[in-house]
């Protein structure tokens, strides 16, 4: 579970717009996590069979993955803005999940 998550169940029964942005945020994030790992593993079998245009290919198809976890980031930021702008305390939430770890 994600540590922003009770956050985003918030924005969920208040109504927010920032759901929306979280929820897409959320989802890119993991994408691009997910493709850059998988790229890893893949990236050594490339160079083992000596593919020849694969590895610009590999590098291109990294720093796509990057930009879309990025991007993610990016719109969870909004969705927090968002909150805020409609009297969330997104602070709150963050601070829950620091006294639940230790």
């Amino acid at each position: 579970m994600q540590q922003d998550y009770p956050l985003y169940e918030e924005m969920v029964r208040r109504g927010s717009r920032g759901r929306w942005f979280w929820r897409i945020g959320s989802w890119l994030s993991y994408t691009g996590i997910l493709g850059i790992v998988l790229l890893l593993i893949v990236w050594p079998v490339v160079f083992y069979f000596r593919i020849s245009d694969a590895g610009l290919l590999f590098f291109v198809l990294l720093l796509l993955m990057a930009a879309i976890f990025t991007t993610g980031n990016l719109l969870k930021r909004a969705s927090y803005r968002i909150a805020l702008g409609e009297g969330i305390d997104v602070v709150k939430y963050f601070q829950q999940g620091e006294k639940g770890e230790k």
